[in-house]
């Protein structure tokens, strides 16, 4: 056997002689790609709370994990910056509803509608809040009143959320539909939003051993208020025999006496009131 061929067996033996190379040692990240492909359910990385606190990581937890919205909420201490993701979502998503309801008519009632919708949930919210903190000390629900404002922010959030992802649907029944058929399609679109909300506003309370009068209680004052203050700020569609469109109209009849007349009226019985009279 030739001196080149017993060299590579002889030379780990001798003295001084060179460590032969050692494969190198993966990485921490590739032995967690290779654990993932073998099987194994990759840990899910921690999320930083200046992200969540982001309009878009708002947008995100309000419509697929309100349950990890609440938790945000529990653990943020500082909510400036929570406060102003969600009053800019409340503004966008009721925004975009006002102005798909507006297109109705079009032209300035585009802009008033979409002016008016955010108005209405903030004016509401803002009118509630301090029966909202005397609701929460009174069921002793165990929430400070910066968190009862930001819980009722983030309900009216995706009460704004829904309406915005509804928009598309009425956008498309509003070439169909008449003008009282439209607006009980607009109060069947609120509805189904105020449900959403609210579901998100129960859990939060229960999370601090609230009530499910509390949270009766608050939806009722919040249903209550917001019916008021929509039909001060109404017309979100316009009659199609006005001739200009206002801001808002003068006071007449009552919000449920209105919803009462346009069903009947989708379905053909007209009720004639004076003013209803060009």
């Amino acid at each position: 056997m030739s001196q080149a061929a017993l060299a590579p067996a002889l030379s780990p033996a001798l003295p001084g002689a060179a460590e032969p190379e050692q494969a190198p040692i993966p990485p921490q990240n590739d032995l967690k790609r290779e654990e993932t492909r073998a099987g194994a359910p990759p840990a899910r990385p921690p999320v930083d709370a200046e992200q969540e606190s982001a309009p878009e990581g708002i947008i995100e937890l309000l419509l697929r994990a309100p349950e990890r919205f609440l938790e945000h909420l529990e653990r943020h201490h500082e909510p400036l910056a929570l406060t102003r993701a969600l009053l800019g979502t409340v503004a966008l998503g009721a925004g975009v509803f006002g102005a798909v309801v507006g297109a109705h008519r079009g032209g300035l009632q585009i802009a008033y509608a979409a002016v008016k919708v955010p108005l209405l949930l903030l004016g509401t919210m803002a009118i509630s809040m301090p029966a909202f903190i005397s609701l929460a000390r009174a069921f002793r629900v165990r929430m400070e009143a910066r968190e009862v404002v930001v819980l009722s922010l983030g309900a009216c959030a995706r009460f704004a959320l829904v309406l915005a992802g509804l928009a598309p649907i009425l956008w498309l029944l509003e070439g169909w539909l008449g003008y009282h058929a439209t607006a009980l399609v607009v109060a069947l679109t609120c509805a189904a939003a105020g449900v959403s909300a609210s579901s998100m506003l129960f859990r939060g309370l229960t999370r601090r051993q609230g009530s499910l009068a509390a949270g009766l209680a608050f939806l009722a004052v919040f249903g209550i208020v917001g019916a008021q203050t929509s039909w001060l700020l109404r017309p979100f569609l316009v009659r199609p025999r006005a001739t200009s469109v206002p801001f808002v109209r003068g006071l007449e009849g009552d919000l449920l006496d209105s919803v009462w007349r346009s069903s009947r009226s989708a379905a053909g019985v007209y009720d004639e009131r004076s003013d209803d009279l060009p």
